[in-house]
């Protein structure tokens, strides 16, 4: 380049002309030509200030050069001089080492700009504090990736920041495994050089083989004695499962199978697939291998399904297979494999049972059969009912236990029984056994069929009701339904077995009944209740009742309840032959004035009902509410109001009340439905006693609002409720509604204020919005407060800070307002034009001149 040759001022200085050189280059080859044996050695005399600061080192004597070709070709003075010349130049290049070869904040390395220089305590640590300052800063500083899927490549870009305040060199080492990759490095400028705070940019790659974690880091070796180490992280939320480690199947009889569901559910943050196998086929060869379509089996249980997907808040239904073999405690091990390469361990239980049924408890003690008395051959209980009327029914309480673990489906049949006259000592033959169903029973057991619930007691009746004049014989067969039969498989051919269920017997009860008829009586057969009561008011008189027959019988009493409501305690019942029953009469009024009613007492078997007449009088209630009036006040349209008042009873009758609103009202305003919610808007209240009502108000449209309540009591006064109440909208507005903006310069906050007047008396809520309009993005406006409440008729001022980011006229800027109870937002126009920066400079005469 031209004048790249020039010398500087202070290197003209410091030189020694050219001239002056070769004349002491002469001189001083005369003086080493005396002899050719001193050619060897040269002295530099002309380079004093050389010399001076090379601290006057001797000249190395020089050996026999091994190639003396080079020697024919120039002579002493002139090598001595090409040497002075090289050496000259080589001299003028001894400058300063460029900062960026030595650490920031040291005396000879450049400044951070990040970290200010510290003041070491001592001289000694002032290189081994600076040497710390970091030179690049990595944004961000750990490369993390989630929600990352098998096959896909992701990308994330790692800023290097140069936080010094001199240009540097950097070099990246790549990721050390395969899943992660570093591409080419992105500079500001050529040469890869980083400016002072200019930052360069590499992308790093992911491609994962599977859905589990990763790590790895990059190194960034820079000028800096310490390395720059930026760690790689891929890390997925894993699927988390509510599944129970432990399936308990609970208990199954042998030769059965229970299908049990649990419910699991992903209750993490992403979506996994899972494989269930049997943990002794765990770690797989391949999982096609394992994974089955249908259920996996390890005897005696089966999982289904094998394979399945599940979302994030998705759950799906797992049923367990047992076919329990013996009566030990079975258990298996399954393991399930999700797709991020977690295992989880589950464990299914299940016990096997036997079916076995106990009769524990019969009411009124089992019955012995007389002495000859022929009997069933197979039953195992024999019951005996007592002589009963014609129609009547008897009942027995039968409790039987189920000793096993299961549930069992039952049901009842009742059957003829085998009566056949046996020797002492004799037995039967199966053979001789009939089983044919007895159609003209007079017996019944209740339930007649259900489930036995696991390892518990049941209650069951046993009813006779003889409908005829003879003697009931009859056997009563619990059967258990689809009993699997019991087998013992080996393992590896249970899949192969088929369940054989049937049908078994396991209980028979032997009963037997006879019949008689009964006479009944009354005393007295006419109740007259003296006085005036009030309706409402149960009033109570005794009787009684004589069974002057040689058995029990069965009554029932009516109830008269249409207008008046008479009853009898105890309603039904029996009563032992040649025995008195106590009865209590209820009869409570429902209408005022004097009454006379016939009850009717039905008896099994009886022609006629027998009739007890019942003469007495009645008086109503009455209520009284606890205001005058009811007073809303002021209400927002769309508001709710709630009051509430008290009815209180000063009767000693219960009151059946009803409140609304008169319908006369609604027609005047012209309304079919009332905007009044009452709770509750009817009941009932105790004599003397109060009931607060709620009141709610629903203000649906402007008005002023005057109507009244009706409180309507069954068989009492009418009362009523005047309600007044102003219902008025809600009005926002702006004293402006366009506001510009003066003063406004370009990236300065520009403050100025706005007003919002509410023109009703009703406290109403704001909330600003945000900045709308085609320059938004230029701007940034705030308002304060941005939200509040303003009182009755309030004007409030806000303040309205604007700052600008362009030069253009703002003329397309909108700041809304929402208002409670306005259907549409308030909208604040803003205009303005942002001026730039304005620098003037002035230069003072006097002040050139002194310098």
């Amino acid at each position: 380049m031209p004048g790249c040759s020039k010398l500087t001022f202070s290197c003209e200085k410091r030189s020694v002309p050219k001239k002056n050189l070769i004349k002491k280059l002469e001189a001083s080859c005369k003086m080493l030509t005396k002899s050719e044996d001193e050619l060897d050695y040269t002295v530099d005399s002309l380079t004093g200030d050389l010399c001076s600061k090379a601290n006057r080192k001797a000249i190395k004597k020089a050996g026999p050069p091994k190639n003396k070709t080079w020697m024919s070709h120039l002579h002493v003075p002139q090598r001595e001089l090409e040497r002075l010349l090289l050496a000259r130049m080589e001299s003028r290049n001894h400058f300063l080492k460029n900062p960026r070869f030595f650490p920031p904040n040291t005396p000879y390395g450049g400044k951070s700009l990040l970290f200010p220089p510290k003041k070491p305590l001592l001289v000694g640590d002032l290189e081994q504090s600076c040497a710390d300052t970091p030179v690049f800063l990595a944004k961000p500083s750990v490369g993390f990736f989630t929600d990352y899927e098998i096959g896909p490549v992701y990308e994330m870009v790692i800023s290097l920041q140069n936080t010094t305040a001199t240009s540097r060199y950097l070099r990246v080492l790549p990721p050390s495994t395969p899943y992660f990759a570093l591409g080419l490095g992105m500079f500001p400028g050529k040469g890869g050089m980083v400016a002072p705070g200019m930052t360069c940019q590499f992308i790093v790659q992911f491609f994962p083989d599977c859905l589990g974690d990763f790590d790895d880091f990059i190194l960034v070796e820079t000028q800096s004695a310490h390395t720059l180490l930026i760690p790689l992280q891929a890390r997925r939320a894993p699927p988390v499962l509510t599944l129970s480690p432990v399936l308990d199947c609970g208990y199954c009889l042998i030769g059965g199978m229970k299908i049990t569901r649990f419910v699991c559910k992903n209750v993490g943050f992403s979506v996994g697939k899972f494989c269930v196998m049997p943990k002794k086929s765990w770690p797989p060869p391949s999982f096609r291998a394992v994974a089955t379509i249908g259920f996996v089996e390890q005897p005696p249980f089966g999982i289904l399904p094998s394979v399945f997907e599940l979302a994030p808040g998705q759950a799906i239904c797992m049923e367990v297979l047992f076919l329990p073999t013996n009566l030990e405690k079975a258990e298996q091990t399954f393991i399930i494999v999700c797709d991020n390469c977690q295992i989880k361990e589950l464990v299914t239980v299940g016990i096997g049972q036997l079916v076995a049924l106990d009769l524990i408890y019969i009411s009124g003690e089992e019955s012995h059969p007389e002495p000859g008395e022929l009997t069933d051959l197979t039953a195992q209980h024999f019951i005996r009912f007592e002589p009963e009327n014609l129609q009547s029914t008897a009942k027995k309480q039968l409790i039987i236990r189920n000793v096993t673990h299961v549930e069992l489906a039952f049901h009842w049949q009742i059957m003829k029984p085998n009566l056949q006259p046996l020797m002492p000592g004799e037995s039967y033959s199966l053979e001789s056994l009939k089983y044919h169903p007895d159609r003209e029973t007079a017996f019944s057991i209740l339930p007649d069929r259900g489930l036995l619930s696991p390892h518990a007691d049941h209650e069951f009746i046993l009813s006779f009701s003889p409908h005829e004049s003879r003697d009931f014989h009859s056997v009563l067969q619990m059967v258990l339904e689809e009993v699997p039969e019991p087998m013992n498989l080996d393992l590896e051919n249970w899949k192969d077995s088929s369940c054989s269920m049937d049908d078994v017997i396991v209980l028979e009860i032997e009963v037997k009944g006879s019949v008689e008829p009964f006479q009944v009586l009354l005393e007295p057969y006419a109740l007259i209740i003296p006085g005036e009561n009030y309706i409402g008011i149960n009033v109570k008189k005794n009787f009684k009742m004589w069974n002057n027959s040689k058995s029990p019988i069965r009554y029932l009493w009516g109830k008269i309840s249409d207008c008046h409501i008479i009853e009898v305690e105890p309603c039904m019942g029996t009563i032992e032959p040649s025995e008195v029953e106590d009865f209590e009469l209820s009869f409570t009024g429902g209408v005022p004035g004097p009454t006379s009613q016939d009850l009717l007492c039905e008896i099994q078997n009886s022609p006629l009902p027998v009739v007890l007449h019942v003469e007495a009088a009645f008086k109503g209630p009455a209520l009284v509410i606890s205001v005058s009036a009811l007073q809303f006040g002021l209400l927002r349209l769309g508001q709710k109001a709630m009051d509430s008042i008290q009815i209180q009873n000063v009767s000693q009758l219960l009151a059946t009340w009803c409140m609304k609103e008169s319908l006369v009202c609604l027609q005047e305003r012209g309304e079919d439905v009332s905007p009044f919610d009452i709770e509750p808007s009817s009941g009932q209240i105790h004599p003397l006693g109060e009931c607060r009502v709620t009141i709610t108000l629903e203000a649906k449209q402007c008005q002023r609002l005057q109507t009244v309540l009706e409180l309507e009591v069954v068989n009492g006064a009418w009362s009523y409720l005047p309600v007044y109440a102003e219902v008025q909208e809600p009005h926002v507005y702006l004293q402006s509604s366009h506001m510009e903006v003066t003063n406004l310069y370009l990236g300065v906050p520009t403050k100025t204020t706005i007003t919002l007047i509410n023109g009703t008396l009703l406290p109403t809520q704001f909330h600003w919005g945000k900045l709308l309009g085609r320059q938004a993005s230029v701007c940034t406006a705030k308002i304060s407060p941005r939200r509040g409440t303003l009182g009755p008729s309030e004007e409030r001022q806000l303040n309205l800070e604007l700052t600008a980011h362009t030069q253009e006229e703002l003329i397309d800027l909108a700041f809304p307002c929402t208002v409670s109870g306005m259907k549409e937002p308030l909208v604040l126009g803003i205009s303005g034009k942002p001026q730039g920066l304005q620098v003037a400079i002035a230069i003072s005469m006097e002040d050139s001149g002194s310098r």
